[in-house]
């Protein structure tokens, strides 16, 4: 999540350590509408007409300048000391409906802007849609769809722990709704707080069991506490919730290459790029299965090349896990003075992490040796370094890797 966390979502895999990492997209999704400001509206019989009249052009309201002029026309009644107590709860009610539906629709534009490349514009107006929010709860505390706003706003500026009470504060007002409890433990994964997210993401579950990606996060955590046999039954679920996602077949067979289970990683992985032959990540994790695979009924060392060139070709990256992929693909075939050269070209896009694993593999290639897994995998599939967003917005809106 990170740096560029705005609204929306992206499946994870296994990296070479066994650890989970993900592609990161700046993929925008819209934020759901606020709650309707009808509910503003109770027991109007006593709230002035002005204000009757604002809630009208609630309905109509369809740009930020319309509800600016809504919050303008409520805040100077808010404080209004000749106003009954009953024209200033509901402006403060219709006040932070506006602010939040404000907030909303800025960050539907920040979205816009990231997709034209223009992330600093985006940036300023996604932190003025944080204010929106925090300045809403002010207003209207009661209102869950506002907790679940700023917890995602406090998300993406990397504040977990805050973001983790604003999405408990949402859940306290409306515990049916199972993206709050999917959020929450999306954070918790992020943390590292395995057990935490398992039980968010259980809860999500029970609330909506056709939901794949629910299935497949929860997988993931299950993973990291090495409860394997029941992650795997999350993945297969999800892969069969989602069988039109390729993510949900590759995250499948990254696990049942990590397990050793060959074939299974296989026979996923043809089934991930059937779905979506434009899938670099398949292609990636595949390659180096193909290239590295104790099992020789397993390994295709010319294939597993052209898959490896095929993963850079569609990612459009070179990044340490494509060059690390391609070149032992490359030593597979024989080419091991080529495999250095890649091997030595991973090291230098490398994190700190990836170094010490990545260097012991460029002395094999130097001595003129290929690298093959162990037969109870320690180290499998690479994809791009880049952290994981998945956080669902209001409407259950996100954008997903297919």
């Amino acid at each position: 999540m990170k740096s560029t966390i705005l609204w929306y979502s992206v499946c994870i895999g296994f990296a070479c350590n066994g650890a989970l990492t993900a592609q990161q997209t700046a993929q925008f999704q819209p934020r759901a509408a606020a709650q309707s400001a009808e509910t503003a509206s109770r027991g109007s019989g006593s709230v002035s007409k002005d204000l009757l009249s604002i809630y009208e052009r609630t309905q109509l309201a369809q740009d930020e300048s319309s509800l600016t002029e809504i919050a303008r026309a409520c805040a100077k009644i808010i404080p209004d000391s000749n106003r009954s107590r009953v024209d200033r709860d509901y402006a403060s009610n219709l006040f932070a409906w506006a602010l939040n539906r404000r907030g909303e629709m800025r960050g539907e534009q920040a979205a816009k802007l990231v997709e034209e490349g223009k992330v600093d514009q985006a940036s300023t107006l996604d932190q003025q849609a944080a204010k929106d929010f925090e300045t809403a709860i002010q207003y209207n505390s009661q209102n869950w769809r506002i907790h679940h706003n700023l917890a995602i706003s406090l998300a993406m500026r990397g504040d977990y722990l805050k973001a983790i009470k604003e999405f408990s504060a949402s859940i306290e007002l409306k515990d049916d709704y199972p993206n709050s409890h999917f959020n929450q433990a999306e954070l918790y994964f992020e943390l590292a707080q395995y057990a935490q997210a398992v039980d968010g993401y259980t809860r999500a579950i029970a609330l909506n069991s056709s939901d794949a990606q629910y299935l497949n996060s929860r997988g993931h955590s299950l993973f990291m506490l090495e409860s394997y046999e029941a992650a795997l039954k999350d993945y297969i679920r999800a892969t069969e919730l989602g069988s039109d996602s390729a993510a949900y077949f590759t995250d499948l067979a990254d696990a049942y290459q990590y397990l050793g289970r060959w074939e299974d990683a296989a026979q996923a992985y043809r089934s991930a790029v059937a779905i979506n032959s434009k899938f670099p990540r398949a292609y990636q994790n595949a390659a180096w299965l193909m290239a590295t695979c104790p099992d020789p009924k397993i390994r295709n060392v010319d294939l597993a090349v052209s898959a490896a060139k095929k993963a850079i070709e569609l990612s459009g990256e070179r990044s340490s896990h494509a060059l690390d992929t391609l070149a032992a693909a490359t030593a597979a075939i024989g080419k091991h003075n080529d495999a250095a050269t890649l091997q030595r070209q991973a090291l230098q896009l490398a994190s700190k992490d990836e170094k010490d694993e990545l260097a012991q593999r460029l002395k094999l290639y130097e001595s003129g040796q290929s690298y093959v897994q162990s037969e109870v995998a320690t180290a499998v599939a690479r994809q791009s370094n880049s952290p994981p967003n998945r956080i669902r917005t209001a409407s259950g809106q996100r954008g997903e890797s297919r």
